[in-house]
């Protein structure tokens, strides 16, 4: 996972295609540990690169584009630090009517989760779909070895 800046441009690290995963750095080889731990840090690794190869790149565009704004407020020796610079941006895009109009809408969808009446079907239903996939994949695995593992939690 890369997040660099240099000269006040994002550096996105290469783009991974979804058949070439990014190597987890220090993960233990399959047999060396339990495959949930294995599995759980494949996929925060692999989480971290889709945020560091698609959603920054996103965000740095804006930042491009409201430069002067964005920079107003970061001193002139944390121009390149990621953290200093997106907390910049977004105390900017706190203030947009997309961002309020954002949170009323997320109250009222919380309040519809809450009371059982939200309909999820279109909301994200490709990711939805693949996590069913990975969680049955993954059930499915571990009750073919209960037989020699017992009850263990995945």
């Amino acid at each position: 996972m890369l997040h660099v800046k240099k000269g006040c441009t994002n550096c996105p690290p290469p783009h991974h295609h979804h058949h070439h995963k990014p190597p987890v750095p220090g993960v233990p080889r399959d047999w060396e540990t339990h495959p949930s731990w294995i599995a759980g840090m494949e996929a925060l690794n692999a989480y971290g690169d889709w945020v560091s190869s698609f959603v920054l790149p996103i965000a740095f565009q804006w930042i491009e584009e409201h430069k002067s704004e964005v920079y107003a407020s970061v001193p002139e020796d944390l121009k390149d630090d990621v953290g200093v610079v997106i907390a910049a941006a977004f105390k900017l895009v706190k203030e947009l009517p997309a961002y309020k109009e954002g949170l009323e809408k997320s109250a009222v969808y919380e309040a519809e989760v809450a009371s059982g009446t939200y309909d999820s079907s279109k909301t994200n239903p490709v990711w939805t779909g693949i996590v069913r996939k990975v969680r049955t994949g993954t059930e499915e695995a571990f009750a073919e070895q209960a037989p020699l593992l017992g009850e263990v939690l995945d």
